[in-house]
């Protein structure tokens, strides 16, 4: 008898991450969040717990961690919408307000909500406000590619999108290999492809059959060969004009720290982190799409 391969992506709750992708050390664009972030209220979040959207007039910034955005549009079945790392924007105005949505963590988080008619008197309020518009619309064709993703390719496509998309999305590539790190449930990341858990298994073992992906623990995955992996998705020329353009980023990120570090030396009072929150609540345990003991 052929003894059952084991799932190449396991549904298991992820582990507390201490240095990964997801909190790479802080470069400059991670260094002028911390600046925009120091006027707002903080709000941390374990593994799986939930928070609603941010009401109207707040802008909320994930400051460390990876968050979901959830919903249950029909018959109360979740829907991933998104998957959020540090440095990413939320407001009411950038997620629909369906059935059901909420924001959930996936590994601990750290939240900063922001008001703006109190914008921060660190940071010149027009890079403060470029910098949020561009997150903003990075996100927003985030969702319309989702749309493509989910409406027009095949499962294998899906899959290999869903990875490139990831590995573009990391600070720095050093080679053509890259690691990923997959700290979702297998389930989430099949929400999120509207495929079947044991499809996305398959496709990730063909994937490693194949010398495509390695994986290197039980959340993380090595893409090989990263043009390989962009020749299995349609979708690779959308998401490299999208990822690929972290240079001008970081450029933009580091006009604005020098500009900050010019107004701290006007004014030291650099104001600390505050550990309250002003509009924004987790949501009470009786949530009626929480998940019980993980997804």
């Amino acid at each position: 008898m052929i003894p059952r391969r084991k799932p190449f992506v396991e549904d298991l709750s992820p582990p507390q991450l201490r240095s990964s992708t997801l909190n790479p050390p802080l470069d400059e664009v991670g260094q002028f969040i911390e600046y925009i972030c120091a006027d707002g209220d903080c709000l941390h979040l374990n593994s799986q717990q939930r928070v609603p959207l941010p009401p109207p007039g707040k802008v909320v910034v994930l400051r460390e961690g990876m968050l979901a955005i959830d919903a249950t549009p029909a018959k109360g079945k979740l829907q991933v919408l998104d998957f959020l790392v540090a440095g990413d924007v939320l407001s009411a105005a950038t997620v629909l307000p369906a059935p059901g949505v909420s924001l959930r963590a996936i590994t601990r988080a750290s939240l900063v909500s922001l008001d703006p008619p109190s914008a921060n008197r660190i940071v010149p309020p027009h890079d403060y406000w470029a910098f949020l518009v561009m997150r903003c619309h990075n996100q927003l064709a985030r969702a319309n590619i989702h749309q493509l993703l989910v409406g027009r390719l095949e499962t294998e496509q899906r899959v290999a999108s869903f990875i490139l998309a990831l590995a573009l999305r990391k600070e720095r590539m050093d080679s053509r290999s890259v690691t990923v790190e997959l700290p979702m449930s297998r389930t989430d990341i099949a929400n999120y492809l509207v495929i079947n858990c044991d499809t996305l298994s398959r496709t990730m073992m063909r994937f490693c059959d194949s010398g495509l992906i390695e994986r290197e623990s039980r959340h993380a995955i090595r893409v090989v060969d990263v043009e390989e992996l962009k020749k299995k998705s349609p979708l690779a020329s959308l998401l490299s004009a999208m990822f690929e353009k972290r240079a001008g980023l970081e450029e933009f990120g580091s006009k604005c720290q020098a500009e900050a570090r010019t107004s701290e030396d006007v004014d030291h009072r650099v104001t600390p982190l505050v550990l309250t929150v002003a509009g924004l609540t987790p949501l009470p345990a009786t949530y009626p799409h929480s998940p019980r003991g993980g997804l």
